[in-house]
């Protein structure tokens, strides 16, 4: 049998006019269906990295335990590049970490804006991302979002806080005390301020603190809290623990230029005996600080009104008290708004209690000078 016979069919059965027609057709089908092909699986996206901030929020300190730099997911797409634990709530501890997520850039929409995905959901500011190690599984909200930069924008950050403080805890603070979460320094103290014993009603102790900060969503946070002056913020070792507000930001020291001030100081109607305790010589401590040196020491009789039975005043000495006049050099801090002593304002007619090593005492100032 001849390929093509005399009426032009091949093999006898199919003309071959039809046939050259159905192959130029299966041709333009099958190149339209590769360049679908092409179309649907070239412009997936781009593979791509990318740098989150995430809030974890308040966890526990066992869970915050495990978390640390190098963790990553099964499939190593998601990696913890830094870590911040700071205070949180109660007992828990605040997280913010640092991760590197491989997704990928999708094309470019009708408005030219590419999107960053991560197993076909967007990741973007706002969003919650998932951090689940072979350990732990915990998610979080996305806080920002960058194309490099592995590590936190965390820092030290000094601050003055203000409060009240139970008689104990002012004697078990030091300079150099730490608080510690998980083994981590958050704060330090660096200063303090407080006045001797007196009246606690009114009395302010200040704490010169460094705190360990991550910046992050335009403010610098101690743990969950913004450190803003007026904010309570918390401190805490393992023998005691006290909450302040923060009444100086940049600066662990107390406002003002430290001096030396020359004060005369009255004390009047003492027993003998306690006025023997004050010698000349003396000083109140605060820690391994010098805060008060007695320079002279005077005694003169005390006076006592007496009314008489004809209804006439006499003033007369006293038969035992005396009247103790002392000269002290005072620590003190001159600011804007004049000098300043034990966190007080210090002028002519303060009350001031000094603590000295032998005995308390309370008197007025009368004179002050440089």
């Amino acid at each position: 049998m001849s390929l093509i016979d005399e009426r032009g069919r091949l093999f006898g059965r199919v003309n071959v006019i039809d046939a050259a027609v159905v192959a130029v057709a299966a041709l333009l089908l099958f190149a339209a269906g590769g360049m679908v092909l092409v179309s649907l699986t070239g412009d997936r996206g781009t593979p791509e990295s990318r740098y989150a901030t995430v809030d974890l929020g308040d966890r526990s300190p066992a869970v915050a335990s495990q978390l640390s730099a190098g963790d990553a997911s099964r499939d190593g797409d998601v990696v913890v590049t830094d870590v911040y634990v700071g205070p949180g709530a109660g007992d828990n501890v605040t997280v913010v970490a640092r991760v590197r997520v491989n997704g990928t850039l999708t094309p470019a929409d009708a408005a030219g804006e590419r999107a960053f995905e991560y197993g076909g959901d967007p990741v973007r500011r706002g969003d919650r991302l998932a951090v689940t190690t072979p350990t732990y599984d915990v998610d979080g909200t996305v806080l920002a979002l960058a194309e490099s930069g592995a590590s936190l924008d965390t820092g030290t950050l000094p601050v003055v806080v203000e409060t009240s403080l139970p008689a104990a805890t002012r004697d078990a603070i030091s300079v150099g005390d730490a608080f510690r979460l998980d083994g981590r320094r958050v704060a330090t103290v660096e200063e303090t301020a407080f006045p001797p014993v007196g009246n606690e009603s009114t009395r302010t102790d200040l704490v010169g603190l460094t705190l360990h900060t991550v910046n992050r969503s335009g403010g610098t946070y101690f743990g969950g809290t913004e450190v803003k002056l007026a904010e309570s913020i918390e401190f805490g070792t393992s023998r005691y623990a006290f909450a302040g507000n923060v009444t100086r930001w940049g600066n662990s020291s107390p406002a003002g230029e430290p001096v030396t001030t020359t004060a005369t100081v009255t004390l009047r109607g003492v027993d003998p005996d306690v006025a023997d305790d004050v010698r000349t010589g003396a000083v109140e401590r605060r820690g391994d600080t010098v805060t008060a040196t007695v320079t002279d020491r005077r005694t003169a009789p005390a006076a006592v009104v007496l009314t008489s039975d004809d209804g006439n005043i006499y003033e007369r000495e006293h038969p035992r008290d005396v009247d103790v006049t002392l000269t002290v050099d005072l620590r003190t801090r001159r600011t804007a708004d004049g000098l300043r002593f034990h966190g007080r304002s210090l002028r002519a007619g303060t009350d001031l209690t000094l603590r000295l090593e032998t005995v308390t005492v309370d008197g007025t100032v009368t004179d002050l000078g440089e």
